[in-house]
């Protein structure tokens, strides 16, 4: 494979998880449909789905939109990601966030069904807004561009 820079290495796998994603035409309206289209993505595209999604979604409406738009499924998987590439501020943030949406601490699928359906109240999006400046913070702390590009760029060759 040429050499990449790391945005380009994002790039391409992000455009090809997401032609996958498009080409499969699952029901969109089911979490495990959804979820298990993402399985089937390779560990480098899933990776890079997940963390790419998740910043724009934190970045553009925060943590209540994360949940909102059903990305909180995948809320486990993304720490783990996170913890994976070193991105351990951002995992722990969003560790922080799970209390908040998932009180009751529900596991596995009963978490998935119940998140992908969640109505947040005030009180968890005003919770949530502070997990939104935690995150906010991190800008030039911690790049989960160099982060996932570096962790890629050693298991791509």
């Amino acid at each position: 494979m040429e050499n990449l820079t790391n945005r380009a290495l994002i790039s391409r796998l992000y455009t090809s998880a997401n032609q996958q994603l498009a080409d499969s035409s699952f029901d969109h309206t089911n979490w495990s449909e959804w979820y298990q289209v993402v399985q089937k993505l390779t560990t480098p595209e899933k990776m890079v789905y997940l963390i790419v999604r998740l910043n724009q979604t934190v970045t553009n409406g925060g943590f209540a939109e994360f949940y909102e738009a059903s990305l909180g499924i995948f809320a486990p998987e993304i720490i783990h990601v996170l913890n994976e590439i070193k991105a351990l501020a951002s995992a722990n943030i969003v560790n922080s966030s799970l209390p908040i949406v998932n009180p009751t601490g529900l596991l596995d699928e009963a978490y998935k069904a119940f998140v992908f359906e969640i109505q947040l109240t005030d009180l968890q999006k005003e919770q949530l807004y502070a997990m939104d400046i935690l995150y906010d913070n991190l800008h030039g702390v911690e790049d989960l561009e160099t982060l996932l590009g570096n962790y890629l760029q050693a298991i791509v060759k």
